[in-house]
């Protein structure tokens, strides 16, 4: 069993504030070019490296803890979907109230993936690793050649990111100290180098470069490259990865508890970020002093919803959403 080591908490919780920064940072990234570049810089890589992470520690649908993972995620995704369609209608972002449980809302995409990544896991780890390796990143090539194949139960990014949760579960932690050891910060600084300058230089770059949400005729000119262009990115990002992986700090520090409760600030941000959102922030000028208020509030944001309180919060909502849907359940097949 893969123990858990302060290098990886250290890592989930640095990756929550990148997480929660460009999302409070998006509003703003059309406003220049320096927004713009960072933004898809961050998103180059910190969900493929919370998802390699994710992997490291899955074990797949083990027999008698299939329960178990679908408490962790497809109950999660059914509460947030319900909770997010109705605060969504609520401040306005939606006219009118509707609970579509085919299309994950927002951010919560990934819970549904994760699930479907565990099932994968299942089968593809009978398989030679290489083979694996091989036929997960075929597919993630290939999805985007098919239009029926999109944001319905988050499909398209849930085979776009396979790769990165596979990688994750052969991931070496022996091989990566090794590296550590040698050029430690020329190799980092020359990786994130080459992602700003791909970004910088790709002026035709959206966010469905990184998004991996939709087939490539949906937002590439020529869709024909769709599959060398998702190839170039998931490499740069697999770089990013290795990047970032190399200056997280391997020992214990303040915030190293914190990173187990990642998911709880995951799901919680979005109440903040899209209220601000609701309330028209894109209208105002960011400045030197905006920008370093949003880095700020992110990690305040990020250490608030970490904290025990919000924890428990989250564990003691789960189980009374949990008992509701149980009870509907039950009054809909009597």
């Amino acid at each position: 069993m893969k123990q858990r080591m302060a290098f990886f908490d250290n890592a989930k919780f640095i990756l929550m504030v990148l997480v929660v920064f460009s999302h409070l940072l998006e509003p703003f990234i059309e406003d220049w070019q320096g927004y713009h570049n960072l933004y898809y810089f961050i998103f180059m890589f910190h969900m493929p490296a919370f998802i390699l992470i994710a992997g490291y520690f899955s074990k797949g649908l083990q027999k008698g803890k299939i329960r178990k993972v679908v408490k962790k995620t497809l109950l999660p995704y059914v509460i947030f979907q319900l909770v997010y369609s109705s605060y969504y209608a609520l401040i306005g972002l939606e006219d009118n109230f509707s609970w579509n449980v085919l299309v994950p809302n927002w951010s919560l995409w990934f819970l549904v993936s994760l699930f479907c990544w565990q099932c994968a896991l299942n089968l593809l780890k009978r398989l030679p690793t290489w083979l694996a390796l091989t036929l997960s990143m075929g597919v993630a090539l290939i999805v985007g050649y098919l239009p029926f194949i999109d944001r319905n139960f988050a499909m398209q990014r849930t085979f776009v990111f396979l790769p990165f949760f596979l990688i994750g579960h052969y991931f070496s932690w022996e091989k990566l100290v090794t590296i550590r050891q040698q050029h430690r910060y020329s190799f980092a600084l020359v990786g994130f180098g080459s992602i700003f300058a791909f970004i910088n230089q790709f002026e035709n770059f959206n966010k469905y470069l990184v998004f991996g949400s939709k087939p490539y005729e949906d937002f590439l000119s020529d869709p024909q490259l769709g599959a060398f262009i998702r190839l170039l990115v998931m490499i740069l990002g697999f770089i990013g990865i290795l990047s970032f992986l190399l200056l997280v700090p391997r020992q214990r520090t303040f915030y190293t508890d914190l990173g187990k409760n990642t998911l709880t600030v995951y799901l919680l941000q979005g109440f903040i970020v899209k209220g601000l959102r609701a309330l028209k922030i894109a209208n105002f000028d960011l400045g030197i002093a905006g920008f370093i208020g949003i880095l700020i509030f992110s990690i305040f944001l990020t250490f608030f919803f970490a904290s025990p309180k919000w924890q428990l919060f989250y564990l003691k909502l789960k189980i009374v959403m949990q008992k509701k849907i149980r009870k509907k359940a039950t009054s809909i097949l009597e």
